[in-house]
């Protein structure tokens, strides 16, 4: 593995002439300088489409296709649940068949219990909740409570940080070349403090971004594809529609405990 450092001096420019440098022109790592090209279609683009899964620190896996405005607002679905962030609010509709799971994790549960649909509320606060959700949006204002209760907004949030890291700075790692998709592909990554960032571009050629990954040392890591960069995104409220506070929602559940 090579290491380089973007934006200074390459250690290697300062060996003997007869080694082999990676250094480019104005002084930064081909590694560093390819990394930041990989990512500049999105800085500039600033709207764009991003399909991928994201993994909890406790292994479970969601997909997601996400669509950014460019100006912090995006909309798009999260599992089985159509989403939208707006401002420093989200709002999260679930589907009949999705609700007992999403309710599970609402309330810090690991298992997904059997709702009985006759079972009186005051003795299933967990059905009651479904009941309560069932066609209707709920809002959530960030930072919400607990994770399940902020929709899109953690995925709308990544990808406005992976356009934010193509002008950033720090070390970048080439790793060893990888196949995915039926293309050999090398991956580009960099660190800062427990974030990692990386994008995988050809193994030759130019540096165009194929996929991105996004990782948090000890907590989510988020993997996606990009396109429809610079189409045009609107995103409204949805107003019309029926809605619930989160907080009511998690009242309900805490029911439990009363």
């Amino acid at each position: 593995m090579r290491v380089t450092r973007g934006g200074g001096v390459c250690a290697t420019a300062l060996l003997a002439a007869v080694s082999v440098t990676s250094c480019t022109a104005d002084g930064r790592g081909s590694e560093a300088r390819a990394f930041e090209e990989a990512l500049q279609p999105l800085h500039q683009a600033k709207s764009f489409r991003m399909v991928g899964e994201f993994r909890d620190a406790d292994g479970a896996r969601t997909g997601f296709d996400a669509r950014l405005d460019g100006r912090g607002a995006c909309k798009g679905s999260v599992g089985d649940a159509e989403s939208l962030l707006l401002g420093k609010q989200v709002w999260t509709r679930w589907t009949d068949s999705a609700l007992p799971a999403a309710v599970s994790r609402l309330a810090g549960d690991t298992e997904v219990p059997t709702l009985d649909p006759v079972a009186d509320p005051a003795e299933d606060v967990q059905w009651a909740a479904v009941k309560l959700l069932r066609g209707t949006y709920m809002v959530t204002a960030l930072p919400g409570d607990v994770p399940a209760s902020e929709g899109i907004a953690p995925v709308c949030g990544t990808g406005r940080l992976l356009a934010g890291a193509a002008t950033g700075a720090g070390d970048v790692t080439s790793g060893p070349v990888t196949v995915r998709g039926g293309e050999r592909l090398r991956p580009l990554s960099r660190t800062a403090g427990p974030v990692t960032v990386r994008v995988y571009v050809p193994e030759r050629g130019e540096a165009k971004l194929r996929l991105a990954e996004y990782q948090v040392q000890g907590g989510r890591s988020f993997s996606m594809r990009f396109s429809e960069l610079g189409k045009p995104v609107t995103v409204s409220r949805p107003d019309g529609e029926q809605t619930v506070a989160v907080g009511d929602v998690m009242a309900v559940l805490r029911q439990d405990g009363a």
